[in-house]
């Protein structure tokens, strides 16, 4: 990544700060506060899921890379790549790399197929919503690892036919995929009770201000193809948490 982006340095003429994967995560969100704070440019590279499960396995779903850029005078730029595809976003505009290499700007509806209605994704920790999901419908649960469900999110949602997901907490440089899809055409609420849609702007702003005011994670998401669908998921969410269910730990 430093030797692809060496050139911009010297066109640009500006420091680029590079924050790779490796090291305490904890540190890396640190840096990556202070250089917004400062105005200052910097590209983050981080991983979700387990790479070394997607290399040995060639599971696409096992691992994925969180990537923001910021260069002063510019938006927050965020990107999610997977083994065969990437989408790029940031509040006013989207892209989605295609198959021969190219960058191509997306109007806002989701470029993948026609949703399977049945079919739904969440993470282990919520394995006791299954019963209520199933009564209203979704009877195509997947249940997902939680350290594995950004990838497995980007691919079955974002790229195929599940209709809706429920996204774990996530550290800060890892949620990229909370802007990608929210301008990519999917509907983006914040989990649990009272939770809020966001546009893309709101998930900009989100993710800007967890990293500059020093919050390790954001919450957890619903991401779905349509309101309705996410309005459903936060009904079955909500009447789980008054009956003393909660996001396990």
């Amino acid at each position: 990544m430093e030797t692809a982006l060496a050139d911009t340095f010297n066109t640009a003429g500006v420091q680029l700060t590079f924050i790779g994967a490796k090291g305490d995560l904890t540190e890396r969100t640190r840096m990556f506060g202070e250089l917004l704070r400062a105005d200052k440019p910097v590209v983050s590279i981080s991983v979700t899921g387990d790479l070394r499960d997607l290399f040995t396995t060639g599971d696409t779903q096992a691992a994925s890379f969180s990537v923001f850029v910021y260069l002063p005078g510019f938006d927050l730029h965020a990107a999610t790549v997977m083994k065969y595809s990437a989408q790029m976003a940031n509040r006013k505009v989207s892209h989605r790399l295609t198959s021969r290499g190219e960058w191509i700007q997306m109007a806002g509806e989701p470029l993948v197929p026609d949703p399977e209605p049945e079919a739904f994704l969440l993470p282990e920790s919520l394995r006791h919503l299954e019963d209520k999901l199933y009564d209203i419908g979704y009877t195509k649960l997947r249940f997902v690892a939680d350290e594995s469900i950004t990838p497995a999110v980007i691919e079955a949602v974002l790229e195929h036919a599940v209709p809706a997901a429920i996204h774990g907490p996530v550290p800060v440089l890892n949620s990229a995929i909370a802007m990608v899809a929210a301008k990519h055409g999917m509907t983006v609420r914040l989990y649990g009770p009272g939770g809020r849609f966001l546009t893309p702007s709101q998930a900009s702003q989100m993710i800007w201000t967890a990293a500059t005011d020093g919050n390790p994670d954001i919450g957890g998401l619903t991401i779905a193809r349509d309101p309705v669908a996410a309005l459903r998921i936060a009904q079955i969410a909500e009447r789980g948490l008054k009956t003393g269910e909660v996001w396990d730990e």
